[in-house]
């Protein structure tokens, strides 16, 4: 379901944690489970150690595995009613999306490259986009801009 998936856009790692970080803590209550293609916790501790969080948030983010995480087609399709966040090239997120449950809110992070090698296939399959004003629907997204640029009467 296109609802339940929205898309975020990075140039490298540590760019993907500081857009990422403030979206996650709202959903620390949540279980969120990362699928990795290559892993994040040298930027996440950084990021850890350098933004003044209390001791609680920076001790759930912690438990959250940023490690290369690969899950098998099966582990994939047990996971329900979670927040999902998938990181990797292009066919890596398809082929998850194409197994994963509708019931989970899931996050797909594309590197601005392969975003400009996909673009309309991207923002056809989502929902919204994560970036660092929050999430925002792409419908949305697009009618601003066409207002900022007149476009819209």
């Amino acid at each position: 379901m296109v609802e339940n998936k929205c898309c975020s856009l990075y140039v490298n790692n540590m760019h993907l944690i500081v857009m990422l970080i403030p979206y996650i803590e709202k959903e620390l209550e949540n279980e969120i489970v990362t699928i990795l293609e290559t892993g994040v916790k040298d930027e996440i501790d950084t990021f850890i150690n350098k933004v003044n969080l209390g001791k609680t948030k920076k001790k759930k983010l912690k438990n959250i595995n940023w490690e290369k995480c690969l899950l098998s087609d099966e582990q994939i399709g047990e996971i329900h009613g979670k927040t999902v966040l998938i990181k990797g090239d292009y066919s890596f997120i398809k082929n998850v999306n194409k197994i994963i449950s509708d019931d989970n809110r899931v996050i797909n992070c594309f590197t601005l490259d392969e975003f400009e090698q996909n673009s309309r296939e991207i923002l056809e399959n989502h929902g919204a986009i994560l970036n660092t004003m929050g999430v925002k629907k792409i419908s949305e997204m697009f009618q601003m801009n066409k207002l900022l640029n007149g476009k819209i009467n």
